[in-house]
């Protein structure tokens, strides 16, 4: 495990785990994206070797009940769609959400704040990178079948969650480090996030951080204890019932239409939930399996191939067993009270989950929702252990 104390080994680890989208999207980088993906089996095949070498010394505690709750959610996915009648066309998204975690859980076994930088400097350096393409491609630097408009991290709709994992394993690195360059590190990357989704007009990215940035502000301010996760899933529920269910959206169609003059995927977005509920009644349980774009197109209708609402689309396509396994990840990774050495921390990961759970309410995150599991594994560490530093880095001793 010596690896995975080495914040460059992690960093290596994610530039493999987390592929920009301009690898997959620009032809000519077809052999570049042939080699990573091969090099990700390898790295999968690495990590599971090493797993299974160390199983004696992993402890049984929060952080790895977290890990195998996402490696059941990560297996469900192909099962419901083999119940479905469906067949696994996409295994190299199996293997990359499997490959994440397998990374974060021994990363984070071998050393907390090795993890957290070598994370933070890709996540960081991707959101750098993107915001520059941004600038000097305005029209976009390749265009795609589905968008026109596409950059280093492909369409905006897909920055979301790499910006949430940037934005918080920087800000958890400065708080751990607290040196000049973490704190310019993660300020540049705040910058480049917020300047990159203004320039594309990122609504429920500039929204979402904004909810949990204010959140993370009060806490700070009032130096008081995060939010109990039972409190910000319970308000999440509620706004769900709102929006999805009492139609809260209904209410202000005439400006969606008349005034805002906004296109088929917000305007129909009530009858697209409508659709997706339908479906969701006749396959309750495990759900129609995760399907290509033509076949979501024909369950929902209007030009669409997601539901615009995450918990609607685990549900639709994963049942209620995916829905269930989704909640108490989120749940048990951040259930209990933090450690007092480490509420600033918690601060910054309960403003994680806000936003994260904010924007499933308007977003399926069908393509970049693996990218939020190290999220998922620092919670269950944070919750779970008390940091101990000596010369030789950092050992993480177990409390739970």
């Amino acid at each position: 495990m010596r690896y995975f104390r080495n914040p460059n080994f992690i960093s290596f680890c994610f530039l493999i785990l987390i592929k920009p989208g301009c690898i997959s999207g620009i032809p000519a980088l077809g052999i570049l994206d042939t080699l990573l993906n091969m090099i990700r089996i390898m790295l999968v095949l690495f990590t599971l070797i090493v797993l299974f070498k160390n199983a004696q010394l992993l402890p049984v505690n929060r952080l790895f009940g977290v890990t195998m709750l996402v490696v059941a959610s990560i297996l469900w996915e192909p099962t419901a769609t083999l119940i479905g009648g469906g067949s696994i066309a996409d295994f190299g998204a199996l293997m990359n959400d499997l490959g994440i975690a397998l990374v974060c859980y021994i990363g984070l076994r071998a050393g907390y704040d090795s993890f957290i930088e070598g994370v933070a400097k890709v996540s960081g350096a991707y959101v750098l990178i993107n915001c520059l393409t941004v600038i000097l491609f305005p029209a976009g630097m390749y265009a795609t079948t589905k968008y026109s408009q596409n950059f280093f991290l492909s369409y905006r709709t897909a920055w979301f969650v790499i910006y949430l994992l940037a934005l918080t394993t920087t800000l958890l690195w400065n708080a751990n480090v607290g040196s000049r360059f973490t704190k310019r590190f993660a300020i540049a990357v705040a910058v480049a996030a917020t300047l990159s989704m203004i320039l594309q007009w990122t609504a429920t990215g500039l929204f979402c951080f904004s909810i949990g940035g204010l959140a993370l502000l009060y806490c700070t301010w009032k130096k008081r204890n995060p939010f109990k996760i039972s409190t910000v899933m319970l308000t999440e529920a509620a706004a769900f019932w709102a929006i999805v269910i009492a139609r809260l959206m209904d209410m202000f169609s005439f400006l969606l239409v008349n005034i805002l003059h906004k296109d088929v995927t917000l305007t129909f977005r009530t009858r697209i939930w409508d659709n997706a509920l339908a479906a969701i009644q006749q396959n309750l349980l495990t759900g129609v399996g995760r399907l290509d774009a033509a076949q979501m197109e024909a369950i929902l209708g209007y030009g669409v191939s997601h539901p615009h609402n995450r918990y609607l689309y685990v549900t639709l396509c994963f049942g209620i067993i995916g829905l269930a396994l989704f909640l108490l990840i989120v749940y048990y990774a951040n259930k209990g009270t933090i450690n007092p050495h480490r509420v600033r921390e918690g601060r910054i990961m309960m403003a994680a989950f806000i936003a994260l759970l904010s924007a499933a309410q308007v977003e399926s995150l069908s393509a970049t929702g693996g990218y939020a599991i190290p999220l998922y594994l620092i919670a269950a560490a944070l919750h779970c252990r008390e940091g101990r530093r000596k010369e030789m880095g950092e050992t993480l001793r177990s409390t739970c």
